[in-house]
């Protein structure tokens, strides 16, 4: 049976080095433009650039830094700060910059290039989980202390893909702790945490921890490609001279774009919280219809629910498919998630409320088959 959820290992190089086989079941399903898309991740904001003036030309000058824009967003010197070409650059920068060459603990479910790059860059990973309860998902802190006196680098995505929720205050306290007890440093992937209020940076919590972020998912700025990583003044020199090594500078355009839309970067996290309480109760009105029982996260822009007895990705292959519906199965982030959805309510409400229509005509179907 083909595996598409991400797996963790020896490091790898050359044909042993692992599918991102979420992205390639997803991009051809993504041309099909099939006219139900619950599949986002991000949000899916109307932005309107219209023309940049001097928009190829360099942007660099005296008194210009580049980090200026993410350094005010998080109020802290550029020092802490790494700009790169988007959130998955980052990881492999961070990666890179901050492992001392042990074993790395991967959190699971993941995206695959949050858990699989750093056998690609010659290191060793195991893997760490987090669990479902009622509400939020939760960590075995039996599974992760073992885990973490093996290595020197855990890498997180605090906002779990593909459910959602973050960790609960406890747990969080837990993993700060027990990594610092272990010499362990964590790298953590907060592309969600834009739509979180209060948010806490996994930076603030001492230097042995460092966050990485971009304007894909929550800004939905994906095209440009702007990400950045904040860390301790010693692993971002790290950072830097891995990433002149590795990509050489940002690009002008990128730059000239970011800073244009500055003043504006709070539309698209206003726009959120209106999709969430205009997309949000319809979603959970059908699944209580088809006996589907979900609690959404506190924020964010996706959720995933178990629909027991059902492959759901053989369901969308087939009728959703059928049906010109496009959501996400859970078998692409961890093993034993085949009876998981994953929908994203970040769409202009009249277009989720078909989708929605269409998804549980789609689920009756699949159940009534079952």
């Amino acid at each position: 049976m083909e595996v598409y959820h991400p797996t963790a290992g020896k490091p790898a190089k050359g044909s042993e080095i692992p599918p991102v086989s979420y992205l390639k079941w997803y991009i051809p399903r993504l041309k099909e433009m099939r006219p139900h898309n619950l599949s986002f991740s991000g949000l899916q904001f109307p932005w309107d650039l219209d023309s940049i003036d001097e928009i190829w030309k360099d942007h660099r000058g005296p008194g210009i830094d580049d980090r200026r824009l993410v350094s005010e967003m998080y109020d802290i010197p550029v020092e802490n700060v790494l700009l790169c070409h988007g959130a998955t650059q980052a990881i492999n920068i961070a990666i890179s910059s901050a492992s001392r060459g042990g074993k790395v603990a991967v959190e699971m479910p993941s995206y695959g290039p949050l858990s699989q790059s750093a056998r690609i860059l010659g290191l060793e990973t195991i893997v760490v989980r987090r669990k479902p309860t009622e509400a939020a998902w939760e960590i075995d802190r039996d599974e992760w202390k073992d885990a973490l006196s093996q290595v020197d680098l855990l890498m997180i995505c605090p906002q779990l893909n593909p459910v959602g929720w973050c960790y609960t205050d406890e747990d969080r306290a837990w993993i700060v702790q027990t990594c610092r007890d272990n010499d362990v440093r964590i790298i953590s992937d907060e592309v969600y945490s834009g739509a979180i209020k209060d948010w806490k940076p996994f930076f603030k919590e001492g230097d042995n921890c460092i966050s990485l972020s971009s304007l894909t998912k929550i800004h939905g700025l994906g095209q440009i490609r702007y990400g950045w990583m904040i860390a301790s003044k010693e692993i971002i020199q790290n950072a830097e001279n891995t990433f002149h090594n590795m990509a050489g500078i940002m690009s002008s355009p990128v730059i000239r774009i970011a800073e244009r839309l500055k003043p504006r970067l709070n539309e698209p996290v206003e726009l959120i919280e209106e999709y969430r309480k205009l997309n949000l109760p319809v979603l959970q009105e059908t699944l209580e219809r088809l006996g589907i029982n979900w609690t959404p996260p506190p924020y964010g822009v996706f959720g995933a629910f178990k629909v027991p007895g059902i492959n759901t990705m053989e369901m969308i292959d087939t009728i959703g498919k059928e049906h010109g519906l496009l959501a996400v199965p859970g078998c692409m982030f961890d093993s034993g998630l085949d009876e998981w959805l994953r929908v994203g309510w970040s769409i202009d409400h009249e277009s989720f409320c078909k989708a929605v229509k269409v998804l549980e005509t789609v689920l009756r179907t699949a159940i009534y088959i079952t």
